[in-house]
């Protein structure tokens, strides 16, 4: 890709004009600052829309802040995987403001708050700066946590300590192999350090900073056994819908976009795609089965971005072009459908007044838009034909073809099946509970916006391929009838599953479903994975 470094829109504004024009607008009434923040949503999303198109049809855009030369200066890039997150995160964001126009936490602390995050996601996404990227990390951290406590109840303090704890000891990890690699290259500029480690005489004396870096970053991007934080922020149970949903469908990409980043920085003297491919493959499988043992729809949906984080590894790291890219489709898909999962379980949830699925029936008699919003949700997280989840997953399929790992890929579609078999049972059947739900039209609205982006990234998944990223690949093999008939089959094994296996072990689940990651647990598993990831680089470099 051509790279300029006069950029046509400052990309600093993309980064600061949430934060600045949340704080000058703080003194209006909270209507008026709603808006406010709205319309900034709404400018955003141009400005990001403008970058992407510049970016896909013109090349890059490398801005160096307050004209200092490269090694010196903090750098922002915009470039072919950045631009298309930066346009998701406007569009997401706006959305999910939108949906939330008329809930009761919408005070002005949270907006700022919520616009804070959205720059801090940005500026990750645009930062080409490694230490730049850790302070916008440990921002990102600290607001998370405020927002997950908001509502001051005492399981979500608990939860967001334990986030923050977590997640402090894996920065860390981070910082010291920050300081290492400055220490090997002398630079903290993304571009000039995989310059110079091309230039290194012995690529084994960067092993070491590379695994403190990884590490971190696995622990972002939520992999086994790094996830145990996850489910206590995106499924904590007072936490705002738009919250989780950000979260789910927008954050944690931040850590599967930094393992993209930083592995083509180490690509000149590290070569460790197999061991993320394992890696993913297990995240997967360990997500799903998680799942299936829950019964808070909020833990269902959490663990299940834990599996499909690791699909999108295993397409990132598979080795074939059109697996890639199928990794790089299903980074939207899910935060179009795990989004939306979130957003209308949190509606769900309040109207019920129970997280429980088993509590939880007739969602589509008493909340019709919200149940065929859901229903959009469960088929493109599953992958049924007509929508975005089967085109990216038919991508990484094809280029599995021929491979034994494709029989894992089989193995996840089903576990996936089974869990939203078991999570659509609130959809049907007599509703649980009396009386008028709340009609809400901005719920409504952005719920049928979401259901129809799912249902567009199907119909026009491989043309949407193309205009996001460039490759052109055919999908007509995804709505072909062999697809559907292996849907349908699939969705017939899953429902027998649950009927006949996981409505009888119920105290398996049970004992799965009460254990819980401590502090202590997890800061040993980062010391594990930190360990194994610098044994199997020691070995192959």
């Amino acid at each position: 890709m051509t790279l300029t470094t006069i950029p046509l829109i400052p990309l600093h504004i993309l980064i600061l004009m949430p934060v600045v024009a949340g704080a000058v607008g703080f003194a209006l009434p909270r209507r008026a600052y709603q808006l406010l923040m709205l319309l900034v949503n709404v400018v955003l999303v141009a400005l990001a829309l403008r970058l992407f198109v510049h970016v896909r049809w013109e090349g890059g855009i490398v801005q160096l802040l307050a004209g200092w030369p490269v090694v010196v200066a903090i750098s922002l890039v915009a470039d072919s995987f950045s631009a298309p997150l930066v346009l998701l995160t406007t569009l997401f964001v706006a959305g999910t403001f939108v949906f939330s126009t008329r809930a009761i936490y919408m005070d002005k602390i949270f907006i700022f708050l919520f616009m804070m995050l959205e720059s801090s996601i940005i500026g990750i996404f645009l930062s080409g700066d490694i230490f730049n990227i850790y302070v916008l990390i440990e921002l990102g951290m600290l607001i998370v946590a405020i927002l997950i406590m908001y509502k001051r109840e005492k399981q979500a303090v608990y939860d967001a300590m334990l986030y923050l704890m977590m997640n402090f000891i894996g920065m860390a990890f981070m910082l010291l192999g920050i300081g290492y690699i400055y220490r090997v290259t002398g630079v903290l500029d993304l571009a000039v350090m995989g310059q110079r480690l091309a230039e290194l005489n012995d690529p084994r004396s960067v092993i070491v900073p590379y695994a403190l870096i990884m590490t971190g970053v696995a622990l972002k991007a939520a992999l086994l056994p790094l996830f145990g934080w996850l489910p206590r922020a995106h499924g904590a149970a007072s936490a705002p819908a738009i919250v989780s949903a950000v979260l789910s469908g927008i954050q944690v990409k931040v850590g599967v976009y930094l393992l993209i980043r930083m592995g083509l920085v180490f690509a000149p003297v590290v070569e460790a795609r197999l061991f993320f491919l394992v890696l993913g493959y297990l995240t997967s499988i360990v997500g799903f089965l998680l799942a299936i043992a829950q019964k808070d729809i909020k833990l269902i949906l959490a663990y299940h971005t834990v599996s499909q984080v690791g699909l999108i590894l295993v397409g990132l790291n598979m080795g074939t072009e059109v697996a890639f890219w199928g990794g790089m489709y299903h980074i939207i898909n899910h935060a179009l459908f795990k989004g939306l999962l979130f957003l209308t379980a949190g509606i769900i949830i309040e109207d019920y007044g129970t997280r429980s699925y088993n509590e939880i029936r007739g969602v589509f008699r008493r909340m019709p838009v919200v149940g065929f919003a859901t229903l959009a949700g469960v088929l493109g997280i599953t992958g049924a034909p007509l929508f975005n989840g089967s085109i990216s997953k038919y991508f990484i399929q094809a280029g599995l073809q021929g491979n034994l790992a494709e029989i894992g890929l089989y193995i996840i579609n089903f576990g996936t099946i089974l869990s939203f078999v078991k999570y659509s049972t609130i959809l049907f059947g007599r509703p649980s509970v009396e009386g008028k739900p709340v009609r809400d039209p901005y719920v409504a609205g952005v719920s049928l916006l979401f259901g129809l982006a799912i249902l567009a990234g199907g119909i026009f998944g491989g043309p949407t391929v193309a205009l996001v990223y460039g490759p052109q690949y055919a999908a007509r093999g995804a709505l072909s009838a062999e697809k559907l008939i292996t849907f349908v089959v699939t969705l017939a094994l899953g429902i027998l599953a649950y009927k006949f296996i996981v409505q009888r072990i119920g105290n398996v689940l049970l004992s799965v479903r009460v254990f819980k990651f401590s502090f202590n647990q997890v800061t040993v598993f980062m010391t594990a994975f930190f360990v194994i990831l610098l044994a199997y680089t020691y070995l192959t470099v």
